[in-house]
């Protein structure tokens, strides 16, 4: 009989019964946590009533329904969205696991407020799942976005503060949930790793620092070309937009820069070139989150699927560290232990979707899953070599 990681109430021998328990006792915490994919923060409310507890009140059902609102945009297909019909405030409490106020402002008949709402996994997945809506419960790890502007005379910068398309990103907010972006500081190590005229050249150990400072998987390059009228108008932040902005985004993620994809922004009437520039970096926020969620997208009627792997360590430590790895991972329904000798263990692994997606939450959580080793076990079903990329095997 299998047993459950997060139970580990049965234990096969009495020898292992304390490594059991150590390993147990290791996980405390997090079995239950509702990871940054599910945390809706900066809600803002703004409610006016006949009294101060009544828009009190009113506000929380109002930030209740707006977080939900966006949980569901970040999760679901764009074309299978609430389309604002959210569920009604007494069900989506029965979704969240907890909140908090970060801040608050209180008159005699006025309410303002700012949330953060932390949604139980499970809860929510049932949710979505039993109105047959495709969604994904696969976050990204955060990319680091790298912004360079290119002037008329072909001169790019990134740390200039003429820079103008760093300063549209810098001032947004919201740039964690699915896809959590990062603009970098622009300090000196910053400088010392990725120069002016880096944006194509870069190289690549000395990007993997600037990665490393900041926790993210890759970087995203993004050069801003604006027409001459925008160049021109782009000089003072506060002046009107005109002109148009060609965007071309790169990854970073193989052998070299790779150009993805090429947009294009026009200027609208009454934005101010700052303006301008964050509504462009907001769209290339959409079309990272949207390429994210095409890959990650699971509907309901697809089933569940399950992966047998092996996984090898050379410690007590090494084992934990991957059973608290993997309780953490998004896209994992459950882990069942089948066998554990000191240094092998064998688990079942039970997904949504396809193997592929199970892959790819994965390797945002460092860890790696072979193609297929061709070891079978006795029931003849493949077995998988599973190791955290931090432990080099040595076998």
């Amino acid at each position: 009989m299998a047993i459950l990681y997060k139970l580990f109430n049965a234990f096969r021998t009495a020898l292992y019964g304390c490594f059991f328990y150590l390993c147990a006792i290791g996980m405390a915490g997090t079995a239950f946590a509702s990871g940054p994919l599910f945390t809706v923060e900066n809600v803002r409310v703004d409610v006016t009533a006949a009294n101060a507890i009544e828009a009190r009140e009113k506000a929380f059902e109002e930030a209740q329904i707006k977080a939900f609102e966006e949980l569901s945009r970040r999760m679901t297909a764009n074309d299978m969205q609430t389309d604002g019909q959210a569920p009604d405030p007494l069900t989506i409490s029965t979704l969240i696991q907890d909140f908090e106020v970060t801040a608050e402002k209180l008159s005699s008949v006025r309410y303002i407020g700012t949330y953060t709402f932390r949604f139980k996994d499970s809860a929510v997945r049932n949710y979505f799942a039993g109105r047959g809506m495709a969604y994904t419960d696969v976050g990204s790890r955060p990319l680091l976005v790298l912004p360079f502007y290119q002037h008329p005379d072909g001169r790019p910068t990134l740390w200039s503060s003429d820079n103008i398309w760093m300063q549209g990103w810098s001032t947004l907010h919201d740039l964690d949930g699915l896809v959590p972006l990062v603009v970098p500081l622009g300090d000196l190590a910053d400088i010392r790793d990725i120069g002016d005229d880096d944006a194509l050249t870069y190289r690549e150990n000395k990007l993997l620092n600037m990665l490393g400072r900041y926790g993210a998987s890759e970087a995203v390059i993004v050069i801003a070309v604006p027409d001459q009228a925008l160049a021109e108008s782009s000089k003072a932040p506060d002046s009107p937009a005109q002109g148009r902005l060609n965007i071309h985004i790169y990854r970073t993620d193989r052998a070299g820069p790779e150009l993805v994809l090429q947009m294009e922004e026009r200027a609208r009437t009454g934005q101010s070139a700052l303006e301008f520039y964050e509504q462009a970096a907001k769209r290339i926020q959409r079309a990272l989150q949207k390429d994210w969620k095409a890959k990650t997208l699971v509907n309901a009627v697809e089933g569940k699927s399950v992966v047998r792997a092996r996984i090898r360590f050379d410690s007590l430590e090494e084992w934990a560290s991957t059973q608290r790895i993997l309780e953490r991972t998004d896209g994992i329904d459950t882990i069942s232990l089948l066998s554990l000798s000191p240094r092998t263990a064998y688990v079942d692994i039970a997904f949504q979707g396809p193997q592929s997606r199970l892959r790819l939450a994965l390797k945002q959580a460092g860890i790696t899953l072979s193609t297929g080793t061709g070891i079978t076990d006795a029931s003849t079903i493949p077995v998988y070599d599973l190791s955290l990329n931090r432990f080099q095997p040595r076998y």
